[in-house]
């Protein structure tokens, strides 16, 4: 699920509500100042290895390195790899030993666990408490990052509530005189609907009722209780597992063969980049996707492209579904995506470390909307100026795409902190300067606000075989049921697959899991 946590555009949005400065332009000022001033003789050379969601990729050089270079006194020597190919990347970049001072990764996965216990990172424990911006981190998120007590990684804030929520053109309800569906069966009508009965009235067989990717990527979850990597649903044996093994998947699992069955999805959907479902969605032909709220750009739904297409569009997000056993909500979020990790290397270079964190925390100040504009210098420093990196449209800053990742220095760091309440969720429905994207955003807020939260145990406790063993797990379960999908494996196997998972090493990740919730006297519960 974690590239459901998409694009660097909309999550600088997402940091609207993070704590940190009250006023971007004084005290980011006082900073910039600071990293200019300091140690000119003392230039440091600084590696840096991360994926990115920037189109076209950033540069290793450019007027946006060069302010970097300029006001931290360093030679910033980057590399970026889209992150639809990073991990791959990443691995052979930390088999060859030759590592950059900062690693960039997504999450807490096999990975992470392994090159940490093999000593690639440096643990962080000790400047944890020296920079404003790392104070505000919530200890449950430290927690999430800690391996043997050590926390190894520097996240970057992303609000719990956040990430991609299902999204359903509305005037293509209105258009057949279709309801709101409220579980997979009306959903399924919907979307075979939508795929055969031409919803935007051009008199040809072009649309498609739900968006799908390889990998059942975006996974179509309604839910809490349908979501494959919460920890919901328990066993016969009372703990706790994983939703892609449980009844609620095989019921979202059947929905999608028929779908598939009935033309509903694309035919190609095992071997199409969520990429290209959000260009098919953008040129009108895609009824139901994923998105969620923020500024909008061109590598998600961005109405711009998707009025100019079809200017009666109307996108809206789908209420979690109400399911049998009663409940009726969302998935509460870590709050956070996307970590910089400093190798070990740098053990005995401590001024190096703190250059590194000093760069870092000064990329997290939070900007209040309402200073968001060329009068504050931070900010603008930030975008790549006004005209160059970003322009003013209504009053919003908006970026140009073709020159953000040559000229905005935040298209190289990230400059997001930390929220601390619903209140990024208010700034949401103001974010986007075109009218469709201004109430987009208000509906999937107020919607975000409304309905009930589930906190997921799995989310509070350290789980290390977990960790290693994840991915592995996921991606056999993500394998089989496109099988299924696509008619190479039948459903009637879904026990069978669910051994074949527990025998992998399943139960022993759930025996974990479920002993380390019990530890600490957990359990799911709902906000």
């Amino acid at each position: 699920m974690k590239k459901q946590l998409l694009s660097i555009l909309l999550s600088v949005s997402m940091a609207a509500g993070i704590v940190g400065c009250s006023s971007g332009g004084d005290s980011s000022s006082g900073k910039k100042e600071e990293g200019g001033a300091e140690g000119k003789a003392d230039k440091m050379t600084i590696t840096w290895f991360d994926g990115t969601w920037e189109n076209p990729v950033p540069a290793p050089e450019g007027e946006a390195v060069t302010k970097i270079n300029e006001k931290f006194n360093v030679d910033f020597k980057s590399q970026f790899i889209p992150w639809d190919t990073y991990e791959e990347k990443l691995a052979v970049k930390m088999a060859s030993g030759d590592l950059p001072d900062v690693i960039g990764m997504e999450e807490v996965n096999s990975n992470y666990m392994k090159w940490a216990k093999e000593g690639a990172f440096l643990p962080l424990n000790e400047f944890l408490q020296q920079y404003e911006t790392l104070k505000t981190v919530p200890d449950f998120v430290w927690d999430s990052l800690k391996i043997d007590d050590q926390v190894y990684g520097i996240p970057a804030y992303f609000s719990a509530k956040g990430g991609k929520k299902m999204v359903i053109r509305q005037d293509w309800l209105d258009k057949l005189g279709l309801e709101m569906p409220t579980n997979y069966e009306e959903l399924k009508k919907v979307a075979i609907a939508f795929a055969k009965e031409d919803p935007d009235g051009n008199k040809k067989d072009d649309t498609l009722g739900l968006g799908l990717a390889k990998g059942i990527y975006y996974d179509p979850a309604a839910g809490a209780y349908y979501g494959n990597g919460t920890w919901y649903h328990k066993n016969d044996k009372g703990q706790y597992i994983p939703g892609n093994i449980s009844a609620a998947n095989k019921e979202k699992i059947q929905f999608l063969i028929d779908l598939s069955k009935e033309g509903a999805i694309s035919k190609d959907w095992a071997v199409t980049t969520y990429k290209d479902v959000f260009k098919a969605f953008n040129a009108g032909k895609v009824g139901i996707w994923y998105e969620q709220p923020g500024i909008g750009s061109p590598n998600g739904i961005y109405f711009p492209t998707l009025m100019a297409n079809d200017p009666k569009a109307v996108v809206v997000p789908v209420p979690p579904f109400k399911t049998s056993d009663g409940s009726e909500g969302l998935r509460m979020g870590t709050s956070w995506y996307r970590m910089y990790l400093v190798s070990s290397k740098l053990k005995d270079e401590p001024e190096k470390v703190k250059k590194i964190l000093e760069m870092i925390d000064y990329f997290r100040q939070y900007v209040p909307l309402e200073e968001k504009n060329p009068q504050n210098e931070y900010y603008d420093w930030m975008w790549g100026g006004d005209g160059k990196g970003y322009k003013m449209v209504d009053g919003l800053p908006q970026p140009i795409a073709e020159n953000r990742s040559k000229l905005a220095p935040n298209a190289y760091i990230l400059n997001e902190g930390w929220a601390q309440n619903d209140a990024d969720l208010d700034e949401f429905g103001k974010s986007d300067p075109a009218p469709e994207g201004k109430e987009f955003n208000k509906r999937m807020a107020d919607m975000l606000k409304s309905v009930k939260w589930y906190i997921d145990p799995s989310n509070r406790i350290i789980a290390p075989k977990y960790m290693e063993k994840k991915t592995e797990l996921n991606k056999y379960i993500t394998d089989e049921t496109t099988k299924m999908v696509v008619g190479q494996r039948p459903i009637d196997d879904w026990d069978k697959m669910v051994e074949e998972w527990l025998a992998k090493g399943g139960q022993e990740v759930i025996d974990e899991v479920n002993k380390a919730i019990q530890d600490n006297n957990l359990q799911g519960e709902w906000k």
